[in-house]
């Protein structure tokens, strides 16, 4: 048999032809903790035993998966998000580091805890159920065209035992979204990535990630933020806030997009790389 820690140092080398050097190590080590059930501590114990027969199996089955690129959140079905555990699958994009900034902004910036919160396209429900459980006393809504979607957003709002109104709906359709009394914060990440991006975007996102929740035409990058914004100027209280994850390309277009809903204000904030991407818009 094999030691865990040289296990991790074979995985590491048969994933970094994939991945950086660093990013193999990273995703080796998580998916041994995460399959195995291990914190870190648990793991730095463990790393100079035997791996059991059963648990060898078990890595075995999984790495296959790893070594065909398939990502491994997918495989291990966990993804950390603002400190919390939510599953995923192929129905659903893996959330973003970047992501983590927007919900981090929203909840530094609300001293109210009792608001009426809508997440637009939530996949995993990740968003709309870090919120909720920042504030608990707030009504949160979120909605997603696809139901196989939905599934996993529940099953996530059930695993952190928080309530959460949920909707299969068309953001692109002409029907009303079924909220009727006002709302505080509206938050959408929608597609973005245009489809001559996709020759800059790795392999297991193109190969494995649900390619509807992540890319536009060319002709039309701004489709979905023209309908979200349009709802928004209309179901959004007076002092209610609008936030959007963006394309990097576009923060001026999208911007201005708001301004002429009525959003008088838009604020641009950066990502950890220093790109424009997020909008922050209010009356």
């Amino acid at each position: 048999m094999i030691t865990l820690k040289n296990y991790i140092k074979q995985l590491e080398t048969c994933l970094s032809k994939l991945y950086s050097e660093q990013e193999a190590g990273s995703i080796a080590e998580f998916f041994v903790c995460e399959l195995l059930g291990f914190n870190r501590t648990e793991f730095l114990l463990k790393r100079t035993e035997l791996l059991s027969e059963q648990d060898f199996d078990l890595l075995e089955t999984g790495r296959l998966r790893l070594e065909n690129g398939e990502p491994v959140q997918y495989v291990t079905h966990t993804a950390w998000f603002y400190n919390h555990k939510f599953y995923v699958d192929e129905n659903v994009l893996i959330p973003r580091q970047e992501t983590e900034i927007l919900v981090d902004s929203i909840i530094k910036g609300n001293s109210d805890s009792n608001l009426r919160i809508l997440d637009i396209g939530t996949g995993s429900g990740c968003i709309p159920i870090c919120l909720k459980l920042a504030f608990p006393q707030s009504e949160v809504f979120a909605l997603d065209i696809f139901q196989k979607a939905l599934n996993v957003a529940k099953k996530n709002a059930t695993n952190h035992i928080v309530d959460i109104d949920f909707f299969e709906f068309d953001i692109l359709s002409d029907k009303n979204i079924p909220i009727v009394e006002k709302l505080d914060v509206i938050i959408s990440n929608p597609p973005y990535v245009t489809e001559s991006e996709k020759t800059l975007m790795h392999k297991n996102v193109l190969d494995f990630e649900p390619e509807i929740a992540l890319f536009v035409k060319d002709d039309s990058p701004f489709i979905y933020y023209e309908s979200i914004v349009n709802r928004a100027a209309q179901m959004l209280n007076d002092d209610g806030v609008l936030w959007l994850e963006i394309n990097e390309k576009f923060p001026e277009e999208i911007s201005n997009l708001c301004k002429k809903h009525g959003f008088n204000s838009t604020n641009i904030i950066k990502d950890l790389n220093n790109k424009p991407r997020f909008i922050q818009s209010y009356f």
